[in-house]
């Protein structure tokens, strides 16, 4: 090939990603799990740990971020699974690599008991007190900024509502909903919300906010029981990201199973008005 063919060739590249940005650079691609963990213990086997296959699950996916909930901190329970108290936050940082935060929303069983997100990367870690109107047990969001190449801040929250009262659950729904439009930057949540896509607590949110499965259609129980309904969710705002993948994950160590989402970030500048 000559010198003014390879120009020519040269010039047809750059005018083609000149006019094209998205082909020069893709938009950022990241998973997101949520995973209710039955307290680091195999529902099938009393007294037998489920962290080494939660940790090996993890390392295998590589998702950006991952919400947990019903997570136990150097709890009695905790020993009697595992042989000693154990901060399974702590405990599935190690085992990972990632970053570990944990949220308690209650002292229990000489420890604590509460919601975590592991992550890549992240900073800015915050825990937010829900509120529990008709009284039960305390519930608690766990809130981050990730870090991710190529975008501006983007922030994460994991939670677990109240399993008892719809009451304390639309307003929680609505406390987290709030604290999330004080933010700055872009917003996803997810969590075991204890409400099927029927009820009234889901109908509360707002259409400002995007269920990754009802986007794909995809209605499969995440609770795993003769009578499982999907009750586990990944929210996002609504164009933020758009939607690459949902699954429900037939993971067999716990009582629910791991919902993995794939998300693209729209960049602000490339949001259509």
């Amino acid at each position: 090939m000559n010198f003014m063919k390879i120009s020519a060739l040269t010039f047809c590249v750059f005018f083609v990603l000149s006019f094209f940005p998205a082909l020069a650079q893709e938009k950022p691609v990241f998973k997101v799990l949520t995973y209710n963990i039955y307290h680091g213990e195999n529902p099938e086997i009393a007294d037998s740990s489920n962290l080494a296959q939660l940790a090996k699950l993890i390392i295998q996916l590589q998702p950006e971020v991952i919400a947990l909930q019903e997570v136990d901190s150097m709890t009695t329970r905790s020993e009697r699974v595992n042989g000693e108290k154990v901060n399974i936050v702590e405990y599935l940082s190690n085992a990972t690599g990632y970053q570990g935060y944990f949220a308690k929303a209650m002292d229990y069983a000489e420890g604590g008991y509460g919601e975590a997100v592991l992550v890549k990367k992240g900073s800015e870690y915050y825990t937010q007190n829900l509120p529990t109107p008709a009284g039960g047990e305390p519930r608690a969001m766990a809130w981050v900024k990730l870090e991710l190449k190529n975008q501006e801040e983007l922030y994460f929250g994991a939670t677990h509502l109240c399993h008892e009262l719809a009451e304390n659950r639309i307003a929680q729904i609505a406390a987290i909903t709030s604290y999330a439009e004080t933010l700055k930057g872009a917003v996803i949540w997810a969590g075991d919300l204890n409400f099927a896509p029927d009820s009234k607590e889901y109908k509360s949110i707002s259409d400002k906010w995007k269920d990754a499965g009802l986007l794909k259609g995809d209605n499969s129980p995440t609770y795993d029981s003769p009578n499982g309904k999907r009750i586990d969710y990944v929210w996002f705002q609504s164009g933020q990201f758009e939607l690459v993948d949902y699954e429900v994950l037939k993971a067999p160590f716990s009582d629910h199973y791991p919902v993995l989402v794939t998300l693209r970030y729209i960049h602000p500048s490339k949001i259509k008005q």
